[in-house]
């Protein structure tokens, strides 16, 4: 395989990796996250990386010869979007699922992403609608549907989770203006200061949260797992997850990196079988089969005209 057709490669390579990593992140909340409040999950979450990415920042500019610069329009855009992702999509999904099911999350907190974003770009005149869009989107998220309908608790839609879903439909909106968000960041700064910025404000917008509802004897009360589930969460979900996510979503456009959210029911599905004996039924085959053919399908289009702003300098040190 030939160098340049390898380096397209690792953009896909990476998201597989991080829906992966998120993947094994669901079991690993299942098992230690449900002793946390989720806003103040979330708060430590990003709140335990500041230091870490902050230092990282300083001597990846510093090794650079590099100065710390950006437009202020962009901080007040990597901040939202910081403050979008920490609030409106991960405490959102928590709090929607109280009055919803895991299997609506799927397909409406998640499932709906790519959609919406492929319909805002097509708006927007970023892509071209070919027959691999046409078909591979609607199958993904048919397969989507057919994975998590198999158990007692499955997709469905009704009067007793209408709240819920709701909320979860607007999460996917979000969802869909952070990638398109931060694919206009991504090719103009360094991901580190990025990831840095993004995490500081999403830390401080839950911080009275995490100072409203723990204490010492909340703290004391959680068990060694409930440790390790948020030290998994902040940095190898997060930390790391989200970096190699924004690197990937630099090269492939908000479209193509959204698809790749259709993953997450088949990561998921894997580590729950290992690690938590949980059984995979003939709906999650088959609609494993069928994102992977979907994936397939959209990532292999080529007629996609997606309009990039030129790599800056720093961008192209990375």
């Amino acid at each position: 395989m030939s160098p340049d057709r390898l380096n397209k490669l690792y953009p896909h390579a990476g998201f597989v990796l991080v829906y992966v990593l998120w993947g094994i992140n669901l079991t690993s909340m299942k098992i230690g996250g449900t002793e946390w409040d989720p806003l103040v999950f979330n708060g430590l979450r990003f709140a335990s990386m500041i230091p870490l990415l902050w230092v990282y920042t300083y001597f990846y500019y510093r090794s650079n010869a590099l100065k710390i610069q950006i437009a202020p329009r962009d901080i007040i855009l990597v901040c939202g979007l910081g403050i979008l992702n920490a609030v409106g999509m991960e405490a959102m999904l928590q709090y929607a699922l109280q009055f919803s099911n895991s299997a609506n999350g799927a397909v409406l907190g998640r499932g709906f992403m790519p959609v919406i974003t492929v319909v805002i770009a097509l708006l927007a005149r970023q892509v071209k609608l070919s027959w691999r869009i046409f078909v591979g989107i609607p199958l993904a998220l048919f397969s989507v549907i057919i994975i998590v309908s198999g158990g007692a608790t499955g997709f469905h839609l009704g009067a007793d989770t209408m709240k819920g879903d709701i909320l979860l439909l607007l999460r996917s909106v979000m969802g869909a203006i952070y990638l398109i968000g931060m694919n206009r960041l991504v090719h103009r700064y360094p991901l580190t200061l990025l990831i840095s910025l993004e995490m500081t404000a999403g830390a401080l917008s839950l911080l009275p949260f995490v100072l409203w509802r723990a204490d010492a004897a909340y703290f004391t009360a959680i068990s060694a797992t409930g440790w390790i589930s948020l030290i998994y969460t902040s940095l190898l979900a997060t930390a790391l997850g989200f970096s190699i996510h924004n690197w990937s979503l630099a090269r492939l456009g908000p479209f193509k990196s959204s698809a790749y959210g259709y993953l997450l029911p088949v990561t998921a599905a894997i580590p729950g079988y290992f690690i938590l004996h949980e059984s995979i039924s003939l709906y999650q085959y088959i609609g494993g089969a069928g994102v992977l053919t979907a994936m397939y399908l959209v990532q292999r289009d080529r007629t996609q005209t997606v309009r990039r702003t030129a790599l800056s300098d720093q961008t192209a040190k990375l």
